[in-house]
């Protein structure tokens, strides 16, 4: 009677991200033999309306509103919303994901729409089409003042209110670091996570993680991010609704295995 074949480890994927980023993607992966691991890596914390909302009520009201995270739905668009009250119609609403577009309808905008690449980045030439926008952008500290500038070298006006902070868990547990450098793949939602990620590893440990570990950013800011780190293996994932995005991962799962 043959013996039977040993059996082969699950591979992990590593998710580290903000909490509740890219929903459903756990379960799709266990479902096809991948283990998940979240790990968090920054937390959102909201700036106080007081501090913002007198500033983005004194300019004339945009006929554009975009979001780039699901944080910033609950820290800048209902406090703005409830100040401003509701005008059907007259804005529109503009989402870098499907996460974020499910956070803004959940919040009761309809109408949302989304670029059909992943990123921020993404968010220029589909707001390009007709004439020049006002737009209100809400923001992180972290997230910084360049994606306002560029959309103004494209001839917007921009007001980018911070309306939260990115910040650091208070702790970052011995079995975090373990699943890091025991991975079989990494994803990082956001140029500020790779940053915090650098910060909380020791030298060593960062740079065989960057330079043997296959890495999966969402958008171009990431992908620069990553490539300024040192990681060898980074690539874009398509599109974040679980599904596709499941997809690329098994396919950057195969890949490395091969």
């Amino acid at each position: 009677m043959k013996s039977p074949a040993p059996s082969r480890r699950r591979p992990t994927v590593v998710l580290y991200s903000a909490p509740g980023t890219l929903s459903g993607v756990d379960v799709a992966l266990r479902r096809e033999g991948v283990r998940p691991i979240r790990l968090t890596s920054l937390e959102p914390r909201p700036v106080s309306p007081e501090r913002w909302i007198g500033r983005v009520l004194r300019v004339s009201a945009p006929d554009t509103v975009v979001v780039t995270s699901r944080a910033a739905v609950a820290a800048g668009v209902l406090p703005w919303r409830r100040a401003h009250g509701p005008r059907r119609g007259a804005v529109e609403f503009w989402a870098v994901g499907p996460g974020t577009a499910r956070a803004l309808r959940a919040a009761g905008i309809p109408r949302v729409r989304a670029a059909t690449h992943v990123g921020a980045d993404a968010l220029g030439p589909a707001l390009d089409r007709g004439s020049p926008r006002s737009i209100l952008y809400f923001r992180s500290h972290e997230a910084g003042p360049g994606f306002a500038r560029a959309l103004r070298r494209r001839g917007h006006r921009v007001l980018d209110p911070v309306v939260y902070e990115a910040v650091s868990p208070s702790s970052f547990p011995a079995s975090g670091r373990r699943a890091l450098t025991r991975a079989d793949l990494l994803v990082v939602t956001s140029p500020s996570g790779l940053t915090e990620l650098k910060r909380r590893m020791d030298r060593p440990s960062f740079a065989h993680l960057a330079r043997e570990t296959p890495t999966v950013v969402l958008g171009e800011r990431s992908l620069r991010k990553a490539q300024e780190y040192g990681f060898r293996r980074a690539s874009i994932a398509p599109a974040t609704a679980a599904q596709r995005f499941t997809r690329h991962l098994l396919g950057e799962l195969r890949h490395a295995r091969a």
